[in-house]
């Protein structure tokens, strides 16, 4: 089922570019405006100067580590998040975000708007 994510700000990291470019036009498709995709935990934690998204879409690991430094920042400020990763979820993260939705990969794009869809706050 497709959702109408018009207005709505997502963030994608994710380091497989063919992955990445998936997911953006996806969610572009449905009416979101892409903050990235980054591959790197460094440049979209810097993308947040710009503007908080109103959610995310996260790879667990991406090409300078464990995504857990943005998924705290995006957590603790309220963006909901989806996790979707070739691994579980690390420990540490599962612990501090005990309801994450994990998608193991391969998982389609439009499987992953709709599950983000579903905890965006309504606008």
């Amino acid at each position: 089922m497709k959702r109408n994510l018009a207005g709505a700000r997502v963030l994608i990291a994710e380091d497989n570019i063919m992955v990445a470019m998936d997911l953006a036009s996806e969610f572009e498709a449905s009416g979101a405006e892409v903050m990235g995709p980054f591959a790197r935990v460094e440049e979209a934690i810097a993308a947040l100067d710009s503007g908080k998204p109103d959610g995310a879409i996260l790879d667990v690991n991406l090409l300078d580590g464990i995504v857990t430094p943005l998924a705290v920042n995006l957590i603790e400020t309220n963006v909901p998040v989806v996790f979707c990763t070739g691994v579980s979820l690390p420990t540490e993260l599962g612990a501090h975000y005990p309801d994450a939705q994990v998608f193991i990969k391969p998982t389609s794009s439009d499987r992953l708007v709709d599950a983000l869809a579903l905890r965006l706050v309504p606008r």
